[in-house]
């Protein structure tokens, strides 16, 4: 299945490469492809997990290469046809492979063995395991990448429990046991590895409290990861205090070694999110159900994680290694939610302190002022006695000034009346003398008035100079002209005469 889920994505790759005009490991690198096709991502977590693959990869290629993969596990009949004829089908190797594949990886199981042979390579690792009652042999492979993964060392004659599924090799068609996660069996050999990976991580100096970041104060953002379906989720969600907190929650296996790949999954998922904190959380178990958590990998994952990282797991006796690499170590979810809202919590009771404060200091303000305003109320009352009296005194002052006032308006008033009197009288004389000089001239206007003159039967005589008042004004043959009281007379100087 791997190698025709890789051939896949190698032309899927090459075509896409040709369309957009680049080199192919643009598009996705060999071990990207090769990741894909090993891991089989169903989801875009699991996607996001591989690494080459970021979320701009994803957006571009996410949906294809899903496809992809679940295209390939299309379901196979794994009983053979019969034809029309009643003969049974015929497939050809690679076909029957493929079904029978199919079939196979319907079938995980978990198998308890001891290594019997042991072949490393550098990217992937043969081993054999043999029953512990009999001669049954399992040859199982593994790629060295989800080996490493594991984070412990495996040798001959060690007992472990491998998780996969069977598979057949199709270009050899040999039957092996394609192994995705290995664990060691027993207290006794998980505590000698805790011990081991504990005192190696220690010397290196991961465990050192100033490598540790600091929780920030008053966190707003938080990265939850732990199994959608325990119980520890319900537990922190329930004691988290209702401070506004905006949590963005990841699923995870969190037992067993295959809840090693599912963590960091989760982690790579917060890896580039806007989370002021992450906590990881479940509930208390044995050396053999929290070894994901003393993984070397997991471990070394969350000691250089950006972000603080809060580790709540319950234990019995041995801390798990990922808690003491974790920013803040707790045991229960309560208390990781008790970190989270300890600043809150603080503020919270500071502000209800300074209330109370603000509210002693209020009323002893308002009795200063109350008091002051009496103090002041009692002084502005003698003040205001003092000014009505003033008041008081030019009151009557102006009543005796209106009454003087009224006095002297009826003096006022009888000089005018006299005053008009005099001057109404003043007016008809210089009336009836203006009117007898007015009467006078009319008539001497009369006596000179020219019309008249001319009814008398005097005339007037112009010229185009004017009033002619000399003969020396005119010329013989001159145009004139006579005005009389009725009219105009135009003549002709014939003669003139002295």
């Amino acid at each position: 299945m791997y190698f025709d889920l890789l051939e896949k994505l190698k032309s899927w790759r090459a075509a896409v490469a040709k369309k957009e005009g680049v080199e192919l490991y643009r598009v996705l690198p060999n071990k990207t492809i090769e990741a894909i096709a090993e891991l089989e991502p169903k989801t875009k977590n699991d996607l996001l997990s591989i690494k080459g693959i970021k979320e701009k990869k994803f957006e571009k290629y996410g949906a294809e290469i899903l496809s992809l993969v679940s295209n390939g596990q299309e379901t196979e009949e794994i009983m053979l046809e019969t034809n029309s004829s009643g003969e049974i089908k015929i497939y050809t190797v690679s076909r029957y492979l493929d079904v029978l594949n199919f079939q196979l990886k319907q079938i995980p199981a978990r198998v308890k063995g001891e290594i019997s042979s042991l072949d490393i390579r550098n990217n992937y690792l043969f081993f054999s395991i043999k029953d512990a009652k009999n001669e049954s042999v399992l040859v199982c492979f593994m790629w060295k990448k989800s080996y490493d993964l594991c984070g412990i060392a495996i040798e001959e004659g060690m007992e472990i429990i491998v998780e996969g599924f069977p598979e057949v090799y199709k270009p050899s068609g040999k039957f092996s046991f394609k192994t995705a996660t290995v664990e060691l069996v027993g207290e006794g050999v998980l505590k000698k590895a805790y011990d081991a990976l504990k005192k190696q991580l220690e010397k290196e100096g991961l465990f050192l409290p100033e490598r540790k970041k600091r929780i920030p104060e008053f966190p707003r953002n938080i990265g939850l990861i732990t199994s959608e379906t325990g119980a520890v989720i319900h537990d922190f969600l329930n004691n988290l205090g209702k401070h506004g907190y905006h949590i963005q929650f990841v699923d995870s296996r969190v037992e067993g070694q295959i809840a090693v790949r599912s963590l960091i999954s989760a982690l790579d998922y917060f890896e580039n999110k806007d989370v002021d904190v992450v906590v990881i959380i479940r509930g208390g178990g044995s050396l053999e159900s929290l070894q994901a958590f003393n993984n070397e990998v997991l471990v070394r994952r969350v000691a250089d994680f950006k972000v603080p990282i809060i580790c709540g797991i319950g234990h019995d006796k041995d801390v798990p290694l990922a808690s003491l690499a974790a920013d803040k170590l707790v045991s229960t979810p309560t208390a990781a939610t008790n970190i989270l809202d300890e600043t809150w919590d603080k503020a919270l009771n500071t502000v209800i302190l300074f209330e109370k404060e603000i509210f002693y200091k209020y009323q002893k303000l308002l009795g200063d002022a109350k008091f002051s305003i009496e103090e002041s109320a009692s002084k502005l009352m003698g003040q205001f006695n003092i000014i009505f009296k003033k008041f008081e005194k030019l009151r009557h002052d102006l009543i005796n000034t209106t009454l003087n006032i009224g006095h002297n308006l009826k003096n006022a008033k009888r000089m005018f009346v006299v005053f008009s009197e005099s001057l109404l009288n003043n007016l008809e004389r210089w009336f009836e003398k203006e009117d007898s000089f007015l009467n006078n001239t009319e008539k001497q206007l009369k006596i000179f008035d020219p019309i008249r003159q001319l009814r008398l039967g005097y005339s007037i005589v112009f010229s185009g100079k004017g009033i002619i008042k000399s003969v020396k004004q005119v010329a013989i043959e001159e145009d004139i002209d006579i005005r009389v009281s009725d009219g105009k007379i135009i003549s002709k100087v014939k003669n003139i005469t002295n």
